[in-house]
């Protein structure tokens, strides 16, 4: 069986691991995964924080400031501070996820662009959210913000594996 055509088994398995993900077309040949990717070291991890903004103290100053503001302002002050400090943290994730690849930068930063233009429009009055329109961006803000910092994390991973952490760019 070994020198043998493969059986009806193996080429099922060829059909099925073709159509997720890229091996050898050939049925003669083993079933071998192409690109495949060497396994994390620590300094490649070490590189990988080294290079993510949302990693320690940095983090807690680009991200936190803000929140802080936004949690101790008073509501007369949204209209400004809402645009400005959310596309402050909007543009720092995406900026963020092109540096190191971090997953979560990926859908948080445009939510928080996204946020950032609805409480502007609101503020301006052209987006009828009603009385409790800053309650309603607070909670959406929240629950945008707590749901896609876990669960993409939990899904994909912390940080993409097509960035390149050897050569953050400044």
């Amino acid at each position: 069986m070994r020198g043998g055509p493969p059986s009806q088994g193996g080429r099922l398995l060829r059909i099925l691991l073709l159509r997720v993900c890229p091996l050898s077309p050939d049925p003669g040949q083993p079933i071998m995964l192409r690109h495949a990717e060497p396994p994390v070291t620590d300094e490649v991890v070490g590189r990988i924080r080294r290079a993510d903004w949302a990693h320690g103290l940095r983090g807690c100053l680009t991200w936190g400031i803000p929140v802080a503001l936004l949690v101790i302002s008073p509501e007369r002050y949204f209209v400004i501070l809402w645009p400005t400090l959310l596309t402050f943290m909007g543009v720092a994730c995406l900026l963020n996820a092109r540096r190191c690849g971090r997953v979560h930068c990926y859908f948080t930063g445009p939510l928080f662009l996204l946020l950032a233009g609805l409480g502007l429009l609101y503020g301006l009055g052209l987006l009828p959210l009603g009385a409790r329109g800053w309650s309603t961006l607070s909670v959406a803000l929240v629950i945008g913000s707590i749901m896609l910092i876990c669960v993409p994390e939990w899904l994909l991973g912390r940080y993409r594996s097509s960035s390149n952490p050897s050569k953050p760019s400044r």
